[in-house]
């Protein structure tokens, strides 16, 4: 299949957007003179501006008007192949207007009925179901990992970050309430690495997790009482592309299950996942220097959004075993 012009439709998160580089990978080495257009949200073009991967970002806003003018312009481009990600209605209705030679994408019924080539997504979207994807369109993964692929160039200089620290990501937002991790446990652990490896600490997340790090840092002033350990509360204060200059810096990253987790992986830092209802069989950190700290249980993973009635995998997942991971990942 001869391709000239292609275009992937990226889902919304950044994790997932991380999990495309690879596919993005293949399809520059396979088609390697094709013009390569990625259709993203505008929060994630940081990720993807400075990328040799793709030669043109085209903008997804929610308004008719947007929408509109995202069809006329994919139509115009008249794309030998056209990729979904997304199984949104959205998505695959877009991609069925969009006047593609091959439309190829995942399983959604009845807007799938769009598509020349799918495939069934199993567990949760991932960088393993988006291979599935290339091997149906004939396509050679050339890179099984987005290890390296994050090409994030010029970054912004962020004033007043520690000598030496670690990057900590407890994401505990009302999304991701059933990925959350006790606040005090993260300070233990964040006191242990300040004792053991000199490291101060820098807190990143969103808007809406302001409470949780605020509650994380009265924690660490208390376990340490007079300690020299510096840390700084960065949570909803800095852009993306800040956030991977942060990341590029940092000696160690310890976070939840989080599109910032695989930021950190992707720049090949050493990363400690903190996993208690998803599956690292789909979305563990990519890179060597990486570890999952989990509590195997029964009911685990569950994918559940929100509260259970126990969530005792990370309840009973001590600050001890993250400490472990983190000597381990660190060479020590």
């Amino acid at each position: 299949m001869g391709c000239h012009r292609i275009c992937v439709i990226h889902l919304n998160q950044i994790g997932d957007l991380v999990f495309s580089l690879p596919l993005l990978k293949a399809l520059r080495d396979h088609y390697p003179n094709a013009a390569i257009h990625s259709v993203a949200r505008p929060y994630l073009h940081g990720l993807l501006e400075d990328s040799p991967l793709v030669d043109r970002i085209v903008t997804r806003r929610d308004t008719l008007p947007a929408r509109a003018s995202l069809l006329w312009t994919l139509r115009r481009q008249h794309y030998d192949l056209l990729i979904s990600l997304p199984r949104s209605e959205e998505a695959l209705i877009l991609a069925g207007l969009s006047g593609a030679r091959i439309k190829a994408g995942f399983a959604h019924r009845p807007w799938d009925a769009v598509l020349d080539v799918k495939e069934v997504i199993q567990g949760h979207n991932s960088w393993f179901n988006n291979a599935r994807i290339l091997a149906r369109l004939g396509i050679p993964v050339v890179q099984d990992n987005y290890v390296g692929l994050l090409q994030v160039d010029g970054l912004p200089d962020v004033k007043g970050l520690p000598w030496r620290y670690a990057v900590i990501s407890p994401g505990a937002s009302r999304r991701r309430l059933a990925k959350a991790w006790d606040e005090e446990k993260f300070a233990r652990v964040i006191a242990q690495l300040s004792m053991e490896f000199g490291l101060s600490c820098v807190l990143v997340g969103g808007n809406d997790t302001a409470e949780c790090t605020g509650t994380i840092v009265a924690h660490v002033e208390r376990l340490l009482s007079g300690g020299v350990l510096q840390v700084r509360d960065l949570a909803g204060k800095i852009s993306l592309r800040e956030l991977a200059a942060v990341l590029k810096k940092a000696k160690l990253f310890v976070g939840i299950d989080s599109g910032v987790m695989h930021m950190a992986s992707a720049l090949d830092i050493p990363t400690v996942g903190i996993f208690g209802p998803t599956d690292p069989f789909y979305v563990a950190p990519q890179n060597a220097r990486s570890m999952v700290v989990r509590k195997d249980m029964a009911c685990s993973p569950c994918y559940l959004r929100g509260e259970c009635e126990h969530r005792r995998c990370l309840q009973e997942l001590g600050a001890d075993a993250v400490v472990e991971a983190c000597r381990r990942v660190m060479g020590a």
